[in-house]
């Protein structure tokens, strides 16, 4: 019975075994380009891949991350995708060791698919891959690295090369004596060193950016003191609430505008922390260790990325600490006008209760007066059957008709009150 695989499991496989070039054989060059793909050059960048020589496998389909090929004359061709980025990797054989710069005129081809690539290259190697450390220094005098930033150090039993300068043809350079390493080991080896420089560089995209913006971080810092300092001194609450809520709005979006690249800062600078701590170096005399030059270029943009994402975080929190306390204020103010309304409108309650009394009396008495009235014309028609005055039974009817209308009034406003709100 056939096994019931999850959706993902073959991406989840796959994944394990990416990020891999192949063998390396001295005497070799590997170039290597880094890109940065903009959306706009997705598809561009997916046909491309699929255009590599000697690629006709169903790796080249829409869905693949990881693309590898071999070429006629034994040229090796690797691309792959990240989450931002690119990695074209061509690997050309070599018969000379001298010839592990030089670009032949078989490797035109090659070259062109390497260079013709969509994308914004962020960094771009020329590997140069010799057996014997001899070979290797009679190379590095002739490419002429830059003795103030010259990288040379031993990993293992191999030895590396590189001053991280741009030369004349726009790549860098990267020797690499293998000095009886494996191929597989020594693939392995300088696709460390590789991933190394690479993060290393999308690490440092992020210190411009946190250098551009800084200003406008040092400009917000000196508005929320200001603010501080004329909330102190008593001025309208009303109007720095509002300077503070602006204020709030534009750290929001610079913090939008940055988290991305900052983050990705972090994350790339812990990548190339790992590589790293992988690649034990062994000090050459006479030049820096590749660990020495990592440290004393990239620990310092990734702390000032760090320091600039902390500068952010605190400014958030003391606007939002000094607009809670704005707000307070303005509670306590609406609260305080508040009771002051609810005094009024109890004194002007105690007024309508005290008018409503007199009403309630002169109403008796009105109602009393009516019913005396409608009494004294009704004992006009009777009395005179049975002998005595009009006048004189109306007289003596006046206080009863006034209890008797005040008991009345008195028992239906009772009622009123005692009965329950709507």
């Amino acid at each position: 019975m056939p096994l019931k695989n999850h959706p993902l499991r073959a991406r989840v496989v796959s994944e394990m075994h990416m990020r891999r070039i192949p063998a390396l054989k001295a005497p070799a060059q590997m170039v290597q380009v880094i890109r940065i793909i903009g959306p706009e050059d997705h598809g561009r960048e997916r046909a491309h891949a699929a255009a590599m020589p000697g690629v006709t496998r169903p790796e080249a389909q829409l869905s693949a991350r990881h693309i590898s090929g071999t070429a006629p004359g034994g040229i090796d061709y690797v691309w792959e995708r990240h989450s931002e980025a690119t990695t074209s990797t061509v690997i050309f054989p070599r018969k000379r060791s001298g010839d592990v710069f030089a670009e032949l005129q078989d490797d035109a081809a090659a070259m062109g698919w390497l260079t013709e690539a969509p994308g914004g290259v962020l960094r771009a190697v020329r590997v140069g891959i010799v057996e014997t450390i001899g070979e290797a220094e009679a190379i590095a005098a002739e490419v002429g690295f830059s003795e103030t930033d010259l990288v040379c150090c031993d990993i293992g039993k191999a030895r590396i090369w590189s001053d991280f300068l741009l030369h004349g043809d726009g790549f860098g350079r990267l020797l690499v004596a293998a000095n009886g390493v494996l191929p597989m080991d020594l693939a392995r080896l300088v696709q460390k060193v590789q991933e190394l420089g690479n993060y290393r560089n999308m690490a440092l995209l992020g210190l411009p950016m946190a250098q551009e913006k800084a200003a406008q971080v040092a400009e917000a810092e000196g508005a929320v003191v200001e603010i501080a300092e004329r909330m102190a001194r008593g001025e309208g609450d009303r109007a720095l609430l509002d300077e503070l809520s602006l204020l709030a709005s534009k750290v929001a979006s610079l913090t939008a505008a940055t988290a991305y690249r900052m983050s990705a800062t972090a994350a790339y600078t812990s990548i190339a922390t790992d590589r790293l701590a992988q690649l034990p170096c062994t000090p050459v005399e006479g030049a820096i260790t590749l660990e020495e030059f990592t440290e004393r270029r990239l620990l310092p943009a990734a702390r000032t990325c760090a320091s600039f994402v902390a500068r952010l975080e605190a400014l958030s929190v003391r606007i939002e600490r000094a607009t809670s306390l704005l707000r307070t204020r303005v509670e306590m103010s609406v609260e305080e006008q508040n009771v002051a309304l609810l005094q009024s409108m109890n004194r002007t309650s105690a007024r309508q209760v005290r008018l409503q009394k007199l009403v309630e009396g002169l109403s008796v008495m009105a109602v009393s007066y009516y019913a005396v009235g409608l009494l004294f014309y009704l004992l006009k028609g009777v009395v005179p059957l049975f002998g005595g005055k009009a006048e004189l039974w109306a007289g003596l009817a006046v206080v009863p008709v006034f209890l008797l209308v005040w008991a009345y009034m008195h028992a239906r406003v009772k009622k009123i009150d005692e009965s329950p709100e709507e």
